[in-house]
């Protein structure tokens, strides 16, 4: 019986692409600390920064300088939404501090899982978004699918680490389980 259970999660494990090391031979747990670190630094510098747009723009919104392009009030509802979405990453990575630290694998599962989701949903909209045409050169486009590139690939690979580390944490919490009896 035990046996089945372990051959029925490792082949679960299996099937999920994991790595064993993060990036400059840090372990999976310092990793997942310094993403979490570097993610919590990234989403509140975005929350006061567009916090603080979102105030120049609200004072002009409305005015002559506003115009008929309604300008302003455009910047300012994206800052506004920029920085709500940077409360949501702010959490996310709070989360994950907290999981990195006390080792909890729930935790740890649910910031793959919202980030994954997230994920997707950055990526649609690009798709989306190029869909109806671009409206620079070719220069323009080029620079922006690279820089696209190289952020869905770093964010890919964060949570393919996290990812990891969990996949650690919870194979060692298995074997830890307490020893079953057939009967």
């Amino acid at each position: 019986m035990q046996t089945r259970e372990m051959s029925q999660t490792s082949a679960a494990a299996m099937g999920v692409p994991h790595i064993t090391s993060c990036c400059w031979c840090f372990g999976l747990e310092s990793g997942t600390k310094i993403i979490a670190f570097l993610h919590m630094l990234t989403a509140l510098t975005m929350m006061i920064v567009c916090s603080v747009f979102a105030e120049g723009a609200r004072a002009l919104v409305g005015t002559v300088e506003d115009g008929e392009d309604h300008l302003y009030s455009t910047w300012y509802s994206i800052t506004v939404a920029v920085a709500v979405v940077s409360v949501v990453h702010v959490l996310l990575a709070a989360m994950l501090l907290f999981a990195a630290c006390k080792r909890n694998t729930t935790a740890l599962r649910v910031w793959v899982w919202v980030m994954l989701v997230l994920y997707a949903a950055a990526l649609l909209y690009v798709l989306v978004s190029m869909t109806f045409g671009f409206t620079a050169s070719g220069s323009e486009i080029f620079l922006a699918f690279l820089q696209g590139i190289v952020f869905f690939g770093l964010l890919a690979y964060c949570i393919l680490c996290v990812n990891s580390y969990y996949l650690m944490l919870k194979s060692s919490e298995d074997m830890e389980a307490p020893n079953k009896i057939d009967y």
